[in-house]
């Protein structure tokens, strides 16, 4: 009875292979774009272009009537890609099973529509950080639903389409969804795992902020490109806590952190977006300033020197005040390497330590 099922069950099985390259990919767009919306169109692109490949080489249940993958990767592109890439696959999807016509092409947008609404709300009712198969248990048992959409041809015609079809589309569709998406989900936290790592080796940990490492790998590219066009302007900024030690003997090295942290934050709120910051040793905090002249990084300074001298420190039952030093230095033709400038803002520092603190020097001045 159930041996007509087995050929179209190892038809669509075959199609499945379809899915797996899906996979692949997807860790490619995660990888390669970051703003939530244009990675949401993407995926989208790419579930529904797979879709439409998926529908070019269909098994024929009837004359007009397809069925393929597409409800697995349709399923599967709202709980991976959000609200955007269901809407984007589910659009591609009609608009191409319209063009591939036949008697099935009402019922077939009709399956279409209900793949994707029942993506939608899967993702809209459950929402975790990390589905488990148990999820897609669900959803594979909820896809199949779209069968139904048969019965928008006559009772007669449909009845027995739709006895052919049902089972093999309810494995296919159990199995398939699980399967693809823990290739999916694994995908994803592997891609997580390494821009983790990346974070991790890029930052420091007390502040946030970066390490020396990655300021050191910016500034040389920085300087590289300065001095390779002749004209590209930039400079430097290194900060340093005033009397970091005796903060630390004084009041203990706990706070001596959130002096530390809190300053970062204040350097951070103050700084333009195209600003590296860097924990560059200790209490030293170095600033790149890329298209920066020699005037607006001291003003830059001299704003973070107010803000943190205007800033009282919450020692528990008292308050502290707190000042910073800085030295700058600018590209000029005339820098032989990155390591001169960063000696010149190093040199301005320490004369406006020598100087009484709570100053900024720029490196021209130095003596």
């Amino acid at each position: 009875m159930y041996a007509e099922y087995f050929p179209v069950v190892s038809d669509l099985v075959h199609r499945l292979g379809l899915v797996a390259l899906v996979s692949m990919a997807y860790g490619s767009i995660i990888r390669a774009f970051h703003g939530p919306m244009t990675r949401s169109l993407m995926v989208g692109l790419l579930f529904g272009c797979s879709a439409v490949i998926s529908m070019l080489d269909p098994v024929i249940i009837d004359d007009g009537i397809i069925v393929d993958a597409r409800s697995i990767l349709l399923a599967l592109s709202a709980p991976f890609g959000g609200v955007v890439a269901v809407l984007v696959s589910t659009t591609l999807t009609i608009i191409s099973r319209i063009l591939i016509g036949g008697s099935g092409v009402y019922a077939g947008v009709v399956g279409i529509l209900i793949i994707g609404s029942i993506s939608l709300i899967f993702t809209l009712v459950y929402r975790p950080k990390v589905y488990s198969w148990k999820h897609f248990v669900i959803l594979g048992l909820t896809v199949p639903l779209y069968t139904l959409s048969i019965f928008v041809l006559p009772f007669e015609r449909a009845m027995p389409i739709f006895q052919r079809m049902a089972l093999p589309m309810l494995t296919l569709s159990v199995t398939g969804i699980i399967l693809i998406s823990m290739f999916l989900h694994r995908e994803r936290l592997r891609v997580d795992r390494v821009k983790t790592l990346e974070v991790d080796a890029h930052t420091d940990p007390l502040t946030n902020l970066a390490n020396r490492r990655l300021f050191d790998r910016v500034a040389r590219r920085t300087f590289r490109k300065a001095a390779s066009t002749g004209g590209e302007v930039f400079s430097l900024v290194m900060i340093d806590i005033d009397s970091f030690k005796s903060i630390n003997d004084h009041w203990g090295h706990s706070n001596g952190d959130l002096v530390l942290i809190e300053i970062s934050t204040i350097i951070r709120s103050l700084v333009r977006k195209a600003d590296l910051v860097a924990r560059y040793g200790g209490e030293e905090i170095a600033i790149l300033m890329p298209t920066a002249d020699a005037g607006e990084a001291m003003a830059m300074a001299e704003a973070i020197r107010r803000r943190v001298n205007e800033t009282f420190f919450d020692f528990g039952r008292t308050q502290a005040h707190v000042t910073v030093s800085a030295g700058v230095s600018t590209f000029t033709s005339q820098h032989q390497s990155l390591t001169d400038l960063i000696e010149e803002a190093d040199v301005a520092l320490y004369r406006a330590k020598r100087l009484g603190r709570n100053r900024i020097e720029l490196a021209s001045m130095a003596a």
